[in-house]
């Protein structure tokens, strides 16, 4: 890989789950639990956008839910496939810290399935498409048997 990276200093343990038949990650410093989402009940949230279908209680607090599956223009919401809940920690600090946000140290992350874990020493940059595509939400990328694995940043997902 090139030296030409973002995130290059450390290596970086990842939880890797599948959202819309896509392979992404999230750095396990960013865990703090992976729950069932089968039998869970969500609360809706008046004034969430559509992305975000409500809250759910996990670890004796209510967390935001955000459907990755709405979030990166994958799927038509929650259905069927989303099996479990990635808790994250939702790092709110200097420059990135929104007022609107500023309550938020924590979202569910609705995903269709944990596939496993990864150590990968360097991400290469996030590809530069449009604003409308997920790359937005991501702290980097990196390949591993031919197939490209996106890095999702949790504080972007909630949007900061």
């Amino acid at each position: 890989m090139s030296s030409n990276t973002n995130e290059n200093a450390e290596q970086h343990s990842l939880l890797l789950f599948k959202t819309g038949g896509i392979s992404f990650a999230c750095e396990f410093s960013d865990v703090l639990k992976i729950e069932p989402a089968v039998g869970r009940r969500l609360t809706p949230a008046p004034g969430f956008p559509a992305y975000m279908p409500g809250t759910v209680e996990l670890e004796g607090s209510v967390a935001p839910v955000i459907d990755t599956s709405l979030r990166f223009g994958l799927g038509n919401g929650i259905t069927g496939l989303r099996s479990c809940f990635i808790l994250t920690r939702v790092d709110l600090d200097g420059a990135e810290k929104a007022e609107q946000f500023e309550r938020y140290d924590r979202c569910a992350a609705l995903v269709d399935e944990v596939s496993g874990s990864d150590k990968v020493d360097e991400l290469l940059p996030p590809p530069a498409v449009n604003a409308e595509s997920y790359s937005r939400y991501l702290k980097g990328v990196y390949t591993k048997n031919g197939e490209t694995i996106y890095v999702i940043s949790p504080h972007k997902l909630i949007g900061v």
